[in-house]
């Protein structure tokens, strides 16, 4: 982390959003019913979701960062991506019994009245709080890495959007003399609710199932390790990660005419090298060889490998 705020902003991260996706979700609840915006109503949604996600996020954190123990060896980061697994399920089921409310709306054929102007502001209020709360969980879900913070951002994010959709709506529903829009608006957040927990959903499994690291951060963790004297080549690398943390497993080559001792000196070259230079580095295996990668040739499949030893 940069700054030593970033430590305070990570532990409040949770309740900040919590608090604040509460009083949006009350304050567009209401105010949409009262005023009678579908898309208001449907908007709340969006606080919803937010205030669960947020009760998580306070959850993940304080788990994952736990010490690795007997039974967690290799820690506790994974709950991120199962709570957020658990944000998207949820989410998903709650939208689908909203779109169907707003489908019946739609086709009841009943006359569509203009939200009042109250609906207007609260969506516009709701913006600004919104971009606030943006750029605020995106500075910490950089500085501490997590996905579930990084989830949360975003979501602040498509609210955001959300909510301007919504006071557009509204304006085009006075002032252009048709309020079918305000309902058309909300159908339109509902569909963008279906894309974003599945969005949710995907990137939770990717993580559950040890998704390796982005292309550019495995091409810096090459790059790094090339650089060390001694390193003649990389026969494997593999990345995943795991909760905020990266974790790297690699085997280098090394010239055969150095010693056991030397080649594992480079071996702590390579391990310091990454520790300094690639952020949120959880673990990192680092093993040598001095002998090439055997390639085996479709010619050979049939042949006995006794046969080929002396």
């Amino acid at each position: 982390m940069r700054y030593a705020s970033c430590v305070k902003c990570a532990g409040m991260i949770g309740w900040i959003g919590l608090c604040t996706n509460l009083v949006l979700l009350i304050l567009k609840g209401f105010i949409g019913v009262i005023s009678g915006s579908q898309a208001l109503v449907a908007d709340a949604m969006y606080s919803a979701k937010d205030v669960i996600s947020s009760l998580l996020v306070i959850i993940g954190l304080k788990i994952s960062r736990r010490p690795l123990d007997r039974e967690h060896p290799y820690g506790h980061g994974k709950v991120e991506f199962i709570l957020s697994m658990i944000i998207s399920v949820v989410f998903l089921t709650v939208t689908v019994f909203l779109l169907v409310h707003v489908v019946q709306i739609l086709m009841s054929g009943d006359d569509h009245k203009a939200p009042h102007m109250i609906a207007l502001w609260t969506a516009l209020i709701s913006v600004a709080v919104n971009v606030i709360m943006y750029f605020y969980s995106r500075c910490v879900s950089i500085e501490i890495n997590s996905p579930m913070v990084r989830t949360l951002a975003y979501h602040h994010h498509a609210d955001a959007t959300s909510s301007l959709a919504v006071a557009l709506g509204i304006i085009g529903a006075h002032y252009f003399g048709m309020p079918i829009i305000d309902t058309l608006v909300a159908l339109f957040e509902i569909a963008h609710l279906l894309y974003l927990g599945g969005s949710v959903f995907r990137e939770s499994y990717k993580g559950l199932m040890d998704q390796s690291a982005p292309e550019e951060i495995r091409d810096r963790v090459s790059e790094l390790v090339k650089q060390v004297d001694g390193v003649e080549a990389i026969d494997d690398l593999r990345t995943r990660l795991v909760g905020q943390e990266l974790w790297v497993d690699l085997v280098i080559r090394v010239s055969e005419e150095i010693s056991v001792e030397a080649a594992g000196e480079i071996r702590e070259q390579v391990v310091d090298r990454l520790t300094e230079r690639v952020p949120h580095l959880g673990s990192v295996q680092v093993k040598f060889t001095s002998r090439r990668p055997v390639v085996v040739d479709e010619q050979f499949d049939d042949v006995d490998p006794a046969a080929l030893i002396d």
